[in-house]
């Protein structure tokens, strides 16, 4: 399990209980699991790792907060990983450059758009 230093408050032969970490020890906790791992890790398996310590909504407002604060990036199909990761840099730069890509052929094709005149029937007055 990812949590090791978790004050115990009870133990016995089949149970131990730890108090649950505070929301800046969750924090913490969770990006030293990320770097441990070493390589990018899936919600999936942050979700089951965490399962028992912190519930969905903690974990994600932990992970809110790394990204945040820009120690923990989000990569391409859900996965979380710090920015020092290999390949991890590269595949940022690639997703600029196809965002300004994206940007300035949106910008090119609005210049060549035609505005739309609507066509104004034309009524003769006759006295």
């Amino acid at each position: 399990m990812a949590i090791n230093n978790l004050k115990i408050l009870y133990e016995d032969e089949e149970v131990v209980v730890m108090k649950a970490p505070t929301d800046e020890e969750l924090v913490e906790i969770l990006l030293r699991y990320i770097r441990k791992k070493g390589r990018p890790v899936t919600w999936r398996e942050l979700r089951e790792e965490f399962s028992g310590t912190a519930g969905e909504d903690r974990l994600r407002k932990a992970l809110g907060k790394l990204r945040y604060e820009g120690l923990v990036v989000e990569l391409r199909g859900g996965k979380y990983a710090t920015p020092d990761m290999p390949g991890v840099r590269e595949e940022l730069e690639e997703r600029k450059r196809k965002q300004l890509l994206r940007e300035a052929m949106s910008m090119e094709w609005s210049m060549y758009k035609r505005p739309k005149y609507k066509k104004q029937k034309q009524t003769a007055i006759t006295n």
